[in-house]
């Protein structure tokens, strides 16, 4: 007995889900030092870490995270 298979293939889009917020987090990106802001839904709090921890550790240097979820809906 023979299996078939049949494929179909239908366009999809994925966007933003806009009812949930994205988290943002700031590293400092210096070698050894590893201090991060922790995470929030609030990207000006991270900013503002990222700010005092420059001013007091001198450090210019940081990689900013944000996460979003995104939601796939199929097209027609």
């Amino acid at each position: 007995m023979t299996r078939r298979a049949v494929f179909r293939f239908v366009w999809h889009t994925m966007r933003r889900a806009e009812e949930v917020a994205p988290v943002c987090e700031v590293f400092c990106a210096e070698p050894g030092c590893g201090e991060r802001s922790g995470a929030g839904v609030e990207a000006g709090a991270a900013e503002e870490w990222a700010l005092r921890h420059a001013g007091r550790a001198g450090h210019g240097e940081y990689r900013r995270v944000v996460t979003d979820r995104a939601r796939v809906t199929r097209e027609g």
